[in-house]
């Protein structure tokens, strides 16, 4: 078999294009697992990656798409701070539910109480006595003098 010298000309061509191909995924899997193995192996190294990367604009960072973005990539997201604003979300996902009904609000309150004082933690429970609650008072969607009372409720200030 021959094969012509333009064909050979043609076959390199496309060796050298696979070849070029395979080196730059390589090297691209490669910054990959750098990247992997220096800011996603820790949450507060992920958290400082991401500020860094927001440096020249501060006010620009947007931290929920960090949350739902990055840190769930990272391998020990397990850590307080991910753990607290795992709550943080999950009880202001709550309070906005409740916020709007009083018989839901005071059904969900009986449940905490009770499972408060089963865990031993009956201590905890006089805060969801009615009126003095972080629920019935917590942030608001709404405006006017219930949103400042709420506002100041939150910050302990008078209202």
């Amino acid at each position: 078999m021959r094969i012509s010298k333009a064909d050979v000309a043609r076959a390199q061509k496309y060796q050298d294009a696979v070849r070029e191909v395979t080196l730059q995924l390589r090297r691209e899997q490669e910054r990959r697992e750098r990247f992997t193995a220096s800011v996603l192996t820790q949450p507060e190294t992920a958290r400082n990656w991401w500020l860094e990367r927001h440096l020249d604009d501060l006010g620009a960072i947007d931290w929920d798409t960090f949350r739902e973005k990055v840190l769930p990539l990272v391998g020990a997201a397990d850590d307080a701070q991910s753990k607290a604003e795992y709550i943080s979300r999950t009880i202001q996902h709550v309070l906005e539910r409740l916020e709007d009904d009083p018989a839901e609000h005071a059904r969900f309150a009986t449940t905490v109480r009770t499972v408060l004082e089963q865990m031993g933690w009956g201590d905890a429970a006089p805060v969801l006595t009615a009126g003095e609650t972080p629920l019935a008072d917590g942030p608001t969607r709404h405006g006017g003098d219930e949103g400042k009372r709420r506002q100041a409720a939150e910050t302990g200030a008078a209202a």
